[in-house]
């Protein structure tokens, strides 16, 4: 019985990480998104600290799981598992913090131009966080259905592949290009990093869903 309460409270822990993950690439996209509107450094601020607080609530609570599992609480090979997973998945909130830490210590400008082709991919990346998250919570209730909604993840992904290349290729067709452009095509992959991480979490899962159906 108290295996099994363990275990609950894993899975109880699990979908509390899920959440502030979402809640900290929520926190992202509206600072990005009032970023583009009012470039303001004191306003700014304010939004960029709550995708900070998001992301270290999202550490504290894997660092609380990973104590749990070393109380033994699973089998040594479900362990290695979810302990591979959140290590995984603790790269999305991280690279949300450093898109947003980058637009504030290089002090980037978004050209107003292109704010809204940034914000589809603001958009795209964080729905492609949502479906992640999604997958990952329902290792723990459907697993045949998590690797199902790992190919939305990857269909995503994709998507942000091509706004990203566009994007980057219209940056640099413009005739000035300085030191503006660069730090601008640095941000544009440093978003779009986001998904990426997400996929590698969907890759993961993918692996655990293959293991337990031998």
């Amino acid at each position: 019985m108290l295996f099994v309460n363990k275990q609950k409270k894993i899975q109880s822990q699990m979908s509390e990480y899920c959440s502030s993950v979402l809640e900290c690439t929520g926190a992202f996209q509206r600072a990005v998104e009032q970023y583009c509107s009012q470039p303001d450094r004191a306003r700014a601020k304010v939004a960029f600290d709550e995708v900070h607080k998001a992301e270290s609530k999202a550490d504290d609570i894997r660092q609380d799981i990973e104590v749990l599992m070393y109380s033994k609480s699973l089998f040594p090979e479900s362990r290695g598992d979810i302990m591979g997973l959140l290590e995984t998945m603790d790269k999305v909130p991280n690279q949300a913090e450093s898109a947003i830490r980058m637009i504030w210590n290089q002090h980037i400008a978004i050209p107003e131009r292109y704010a809204p082709q940034l914000l589809q991919l603001v958009d795209i990346c964080c729905r492609t966080v949502a479906a992640m998250v999604q997958a990952a919570e329902k290792l723990f209730s459907d697993f045949t259905n998590a690797a199902v909604i790992v190919g939305k993840v990857d269909e995503l992904e994709s998507e942000v592949d091509n706004v990203e290349a566009v994007l980057i290729e219209q940056v640099f067709s413009e005739p000035d290009k300085g030191i503006e452009t660069i730090l601008f095509r640095d941000l544009i992959k440093n978003i779009a990093h986001i998904s990426d991480r997400a996929e590698n979490v969907g890759d993961r899962i993918r692996v655990i869903v293959a293991k337990r159906s031998i």
